[in-house]
């Protein structure tokens, strides 16, 4: 999940994308392997708008792939970034939160990963090199609904992450002296000064 480019989440038909797209999405909730259980993660303490308890782990999952523990920086756990992902879907259009609901519901889906990459464990319970081979084929899939989907995630996730004050923190970025300064001169819409005559307006 290191490469360059995400997509912005899109308010129309983020995943319905190629001829395979929508049946795809149906897999999520069909057959006897879309009802194996993935991974199980202690919810955060303020709750979940969005997410269900499994879609909130799949993503932390991913996020951990992207975000590996590794010096000067925060892990995708410290930087919360699943929980802070709800938070953003919760604000962003409904029909784009739906289809990451479903995306990440056929991310972790048994019988997806056997048609996909022919294992049958789902993705959030691979070990984390497999779970590398499963993002990269997801990445560089002929079917576009995969590639959506994928830079969906990415997008979602690099979001959240560094909306976390200690990833801020490692880029070293610092914010101008003044840059959040209360008394900075406020602009204010000029007024309408339009004069009428006899000749009419004057602009």
């Amino acid at each position: 999940m290191s490469h360059v480019g995400p997509a912005s989440l899109s308010r129309r038909g983020l995943l319905q994308r190629g001829l395979a797209g929508g049946a795809l999405l149906a897999l999520g909730g069909s057959g006897v392997l879309a009802f194996r259980e993935g991974l199980v993660l202690p919810l955060p303490e303020e709750g979940l708008r969005v997410l269900g308890p499994r879609e909130y782990a799949t993503l932390q999952a991913v996020a951990r792939r992207a975000f590996p523990p590794r010096p000067g920086w925060p892990d995708a756990d410290v930087a919360r970034v699943a929980s802070t992902a709800d938070g953003l879907l919760a604000r962003a259009d409904p029909s784009a939160a739906k289809e990451v609901k479903a995306l990440l519901g056929l991310f972790d889906n048994a019988l997806a990963g056997l048609l996909f990459t022919g294992h049958v464990t789902p993705f959030s319970l691979l070990e984390p090199g497999a779970q590398d081979v499963v993002l990269e084929g997801w990445r560089t899939s002929r079917l576009v609904f995969r590639r959506s989907g994928y830079h969906a995630l990415r997008a979602l996730i690099y979001s959240a992450y560094y909306a976390h004050p200690a990833a801020i923190a490692a880029t070293g970025f610092v914010a101008s002296e003044g840059f959040h300064d209360p008394n900075a001169p406020v602009w204010r819409e000029a007024k309408d000064t339009t004069t009428t005559s006899e000749g009419g307006a004057t602009p």
